[in-house]
């Protein structure tokens, strides 16, 4: 398996080390996010977390969208939404 991020951004054929947790798809070491979310669990009156934190392993959207920050847009999809709103603007007639 090859990860995303590296096809998607350059091309490129890199070699996943791990997989997303939110969205499956495959990370090198690069463009992996480790997070240490605690581990919470219904245990009547007792403790209900875990004494240590679990790992979790995030591409960068999936860790952005966990922590409620915008990432801007890769360059390609960026040159993408560019030339689809010029061709619009050259369809739809100015009055």
């Amino acid at each position: 398996m090859n990860c995303y991020d590296c096809h998607a951004s350059e091309g490129a054929a890199t070699a996943a080390v791990a997989v997303c947790h939110g969205c499956n798809s495959g990370l090198c070491p690069g463009h992996l996010r480790i997070t240490r979310p605690v581990v919470h669990r219904v245990n009547g009156t007792g403790v209900s977390h875990s004494p240590a934190p679990a790992r979790q392993v995030l591409c960068a959207t999936c860790h952005a969208a966990a922590q409620g920050v915008v990432l801007p847009a890769p360059p390609a999809e960026r040159a993408d939404r560019a030339e689809r709103a010029d061709r619009a603007a050259k369809r739809s007639p100015v009055t």
